[in-house]
């Protein structure tokens, strides 16, 4: 097993990684760059599976067949970076030799396309009077509500303005709602949202959404969207939003040995 960093990912190793997997557009961002790398492979001139760890949520993401044995010892290589989590369809042989007993066992929709068939100008319009949407810059990343997070994944300030798009719904200068994206990747590119308690069941995530996704797909971007299936508002959000082929699968997450 070999650590390698992103500029020594051949096309060989990326040809491993299957894109019809669930998230799979995040480890393509490790891959390529864009976000904090964790990448081992079993030879780095002839691969024939490589691994990914997705620093942000700890998620792993395996190219080419892996075995019990393997498994068990990626997952002792990954705990030394923190907790783990693996998502994969319900199906998928991974389940089969994944560890036991996980601190969390749940499910969750993966939304790959959105129909554009579902305007988006009509929730845009529902901004309320004294209410507007500003493009994330310097100032208003710093008021992200994923700030320390997003930092953390893109590696500096510079990095999450050039890879990321973001779309912010203030009040009075304060940020009440924060639709953004992650990195794109083969023409796609993640969209989420996140709403200041206090500001929730107003639709402002709609509208804070609606306009972001309606700046990627002028800029011929494909969006995406996960939520965790008993997230029902977020469920509920992305049907709205036009959001569909969406498909279930299992998540597991393991907390950090001590």
């Amino acid at each position: 097993m070999f650590a390698i960093t992103h500029q020594q990912v051949t096309p060989e190793i990326l040809s491993l990684f299957d894109l019809s997997k669930p998230t799979m557009p995040r480890a393509f961002n490790v891959l390529e760059g864009m976000t904090s790398v964790q990448i081992v492979v079993d030879d780095v001139t002839d691969p024939q599976w490589a691994v990914v760890r997705e620093a942000l949520y700890g998620t792993l993401y395996f190219g080419g067949p892996i075995d019990r044995l393997q498994m068990e010892a990626l997952f002792d290589h990954f705990f030394q970076f923190g907790s783990i989590g693996v998502g994969c369809w319900l199906d998928d042989t991974l389940n089969q030799i994944l560890p036991t007993n996980p601190d969390y066992d749940g499910f969750t929709l993966y939304f790959t396309e959105r129909s554009r068939q579902v305007p988006l100008g009509l929730m845009i319009q529902q901004l309320p009077s004294g209410y507007t949407l500003s493009l994330r810059d310097e100032k208003w990343f710093v008021s992200s509500f994923e700030y320390e997070s997003t930092l953390a994944s893109f590696g500096s300030m510079e990095n999450v303005l050039r890879h990321t798009l973001g779309m912010n719904l203030i009040q009075d200068d304060t940020l009440l709602c924060e639709a953004a994206t992650g990195a794109p990747t083969h023409g796609r590119i993640e969209i989420g949202i996140t709403t200041h308690e206090r500001y929730r069941q107003r639709g402002f995530a709609g509208i804070a959404c609606a306009k972001l996704i309606e700046i990627c797909e002028s800029e011929a971007y494909s969006t995406w969207w996960d939520c965790a299936k008993q997230n029902t508002p977020s469920v509920r959000l992305a049907r709205k939003l036009g959001y569909q082929n969406e498909r279930e699968y299992r998540y597991a997450w393991w907390e950090k040995r001590s």
